[in-house]
């Protein structure tokens, strides 16, 4: 008896490292890209770790137990890396030029000096801004994307306007939670720590963790048809992903940097 209940408690931990281990790929499709043309990214997570394929050979991957940032152009065959001590040296740097811009504004005539203030102002309230607050409204029926994902459709809303029309696998359904994603979350943080464009990646975990699932199809909403954009979800895989995705390809040539990567939005 003693022996079967040590063989079940043993398979539980098994099953709950492989869990724990097990990764997940998102693919999307954007409409109403440059040229028209739809354009897809790839998402590998893993833990701590994500990877992110963008459509013109640029590849970002991130380790969150390393805390390193690899920023990569597969086509010129160049990265660029940024790791925790960069991280305190590019905030180093930003104090730096806020310092000298402030004295600098000390010489300035009164209404040009307020004009750089607020400059600076929108800056900084740019660099810490909180996440949207968002609601959903359900809109009544249920829809399935072009690849075959059954979703329900919600009006997105923030400060009481409609921004978004979006299709979310519920998360029950879906078969997964916030705990497949938290990639997303350790990447928001080390972003804050580089002071990074907090607009784009850094917002999308914020933003799980309000929806009501897995957005399968998101349209924004806007008056002119030209400004209207679309993405849809066109693969979504729970498992084993493909042999070392995390770690930096070889035959590539260092670039340095001491710039904050830009980002890339859902929306």
């Amino acid at each position: 008896m003693r022996n079967a209940v040590l063989f079940f408690l043993f398979s539980m931990v098994l099953l709950q490292t492989a869990a724990a281990s097990a990764g997940l790929l998102l693919r999307f499709e954007e409409k109403g890209a440059a040229e028209g043309k739809p354009q897809s990214m790839t998402f590998q997570l893993e833990g701590k770790k994500l990877r992110l394929e963008y459509p013109n050979g640029r590849l970002l991957i991130f380790d969150g137990e390393q805390q390193k940032l690899w920023n990569i152009d597969t086509r010129q065959k160049i990265y660029s890396e940024i790791t925790q001590a960069d991280a305190a040296r590019i905030k180093e740097m930003r104090e730096q030029r806020e310092k000298e811009m402030k004295e600098q504004m000390g010489k300035m005539p009164p209404e040009q000096r307020a004009q750089m203030e607020q400059m600076l102002e929108k800056m900084k309230q740019e660099s810490v801004d909180a996440p949207r607050k968002l609601t959903f409204e359900p809109i009544e029926g249920n829809k399935k994307t072009g690849a075959g994902f059954l979703c329900k459709p919600h009006r997105v809303i923030e400060n009481g306007k409609a921004i978004e029309e979006t299709c979310f696998i519920p998360w029950k359904e879906s078969g997964l939670s916030l705990q497949d994603f938290q990639a997303f979350d350790a990447f928001e943080q080390f972003l804050k720590k580089i002071g990074a464009d907090m607009k784009n990646q850094g917002r999308i975990f914020q933003e799980l963790k309000q929806s009501p699932g897995i957005p399968a199809h998101v349209a924004t909403v806007s008056q002119e048809k030209s400004s209207r954009r679309e993405q849809e979800l066109t693969r979504l895989k729970s498992g084993d992903l493909p042999d070392n995705p995390f770690v930096l390809p070889e035959g590539l040539q260092k670039k340095t940097t001491s710039a904050p990567p830009g980002g890339a939005s859902r929306n």
